[in-house]
């Protein structure tokens, strides 16, 4: 019995130390830099309630690289339906920037939103346009001065700064 239980305890041993710990490992995450993967639409103002919309419109499958005659594939290279990307809205209060709770105030209109301490937009690969997806709005429900951060490798990146009553977005 003794022998059995050393088996054990030598067999728990081993798959605790050989199991990897990264979540990207188990799950072949790959992350990328896509410039202009996201595009914001802005508009000349804001007023309470209005949507402020998400998209990757110009996400097309084949996407041009540096020193490459032909654009890379990323539909048949990553065989991914489905691309997803990180950002939360953010207010300044007090000359502090602070995260702006979600809740049910957003709108799907193409792929998916998932809501918690930031927004993970999921586009999906559409074959007849030949286009990665996403279109997600955040209804804005008081004025102030917003910003949009991505979060890339949990480091956040600026990107746009908008007042939202009565003055133009600032970029």
């Amino acid at each position: 019995m003794k022998t059995l239980q050393y088996t054990l305890l030598f067999v728990l041993l081993t798959l605790s130390i050989s199991c990897s710990k990264e979540d990207e490992e188990f799950y072949n995450a790959v992350y990328t830099t896509i410039p202009g993967l996201v595009t914001i639409e802005v508009q000349p103002s804001f007023e309470v309630n209005d949507v402020l919309w998400l998209n990757t419109d110009t996400f097309s499958r084949y996407l041009a690289e540096p020193n490459q005659t032909t654009p890379l594939d990323v539909y048949r290279t990553t065989n991914s339906e489905t691309f997803s990307f990180l950002y939360r809205l953010e207010k300044q209060v007090n000359g502090e920037w602070e995260n702006v709770a979600i809740g049910s105030n957003f709108i799907e209109n193409k792929g998916e939103m998932s809501i918690g301490n930031y927004v993970t937009g999921v586009a999906f690969y559409n074959d007849v346009t030949e286009a990665y997806e996403y279109r997600g709005g955040i209804v804005l429900t008081e004025s102030g001065q917003y910003r949009i951060a991505f979060l890339v490798d949990l480091t956040v990146l600026i990107l746009i700064s908008f007042q939202k009553v009565p003055t133009v977005p600032h970029f």
